[in-house]
């Protein structure tokens, strides 16, 4: 087969499936790793493909971070919901962790409600959230910052989590695979998460209904590695499908939230 060809026939799988692999196009082509190696590189200079680890994507498909500001009014009502449902989960003098994200920052609005909570986060606008509603033991884990989530990752921040244990753990996920996992868009913040669920008896994973089916960089659980995912109604159609996987898909109703 003629590398052009070859190239046509990897383009074609991309435009189908969106994502291929490097095992996949050399079993389907009858030719060497090596060689599909080289036509990814070729197509990427062309500006055809992105390359990614054992594989490639289509240019476009490669999914942007965006900021915490930016995703603030994304679905706010969803995410709302989702926090109110998450708050029956707490109770006065609870132990918790919560990650970063717009949904734990509408968690962590709720938590006003309650009294004498011990509250670790890794977020630093959660933690200045938290103590400005004077009523709870806030734990702020140190680290590296991230500028667009405002996270604190890196080494610091896994090891001073090691040092602690909490009752429950709420953390967000942008992608929810039956198969993949649970995915985040930043290898460091995936790394703090699964720290965090070691260091809880119980997890919770809080992420609207537009995250199911996605599968992004950082793999940082499997989906039955977690007791509850709270999501919102618009999920509804996957609550067997997860039931069937050992997985209690937990739906919050929208409702009108009074600041």
């Amino acid at each position: 087969m003629l590398a052009a060809e070859r190239h046509n026939k990897i383009l074609e799988q991309l435009k189908a499936e969106q994502s291929v692999t490097v095992s996949q196009l050399s079993l389907a082509l009858d030719v060497s790793e090596v060689t599909i190696r080289k036509d990814l590189i070729k197509l990427e200079n062309d500006g055809l493909l992105t390359r990614i680890h054992g594989g490639a994507t289509i240019t476009n498909f490669l999914p942007l971070e965006r900021s915490f500001t930016e995703k603030l009014e994304e679905r706010s009502e969803e995410k709302q919901a989702i926090a109110h449902q998450a708050l029956s989960h707490i109770q006065p003098g609870d132990t918790v962790i919560l990650g970063a994200g717009t949904t734990m920052m509408e968690l962590a609005k709720l938590l006003r409600g309650l009294n004498d909570l011990t509250v670790v986060t890794n977020a630093v606008n959660i933690a200045m959230e938290l103590n400005s509603q004077g009523k709870h033991h806030v734990i702020l884990i140190g680290g590296e910052m991230r500028h667009k989530s405002f996270a604190l990752v890196g080494s610091v921040a896994a090891d001073n989590l090691r040092g602690l244990s909490v009752f429950k753990c709420f953390i967000g996920a942008d992608g929810i695979h039956p198969e993949n996992g649970l995915t985040t868009l930043n290898l460091a913040e995936a790394q703090i998460n699964q720290v965090m669920m070691e260091r809880a008896r119980k997890v919770y994973v809080l992420a609207d209904h537009s995250k199911f089916g996605e599968t992004h960089l950082a793999k940082f659980a499997g989906v039955s590695d977690v007791d509850r995912i709270i999501t919102d109604a618009a999920a509804q159609h996957l609550v067997s499908k997860y039931a069937e996987l050992g997985i209690n898909l937990e739906l919050a109703s929208l409702q009108v939230v009074s600041r």
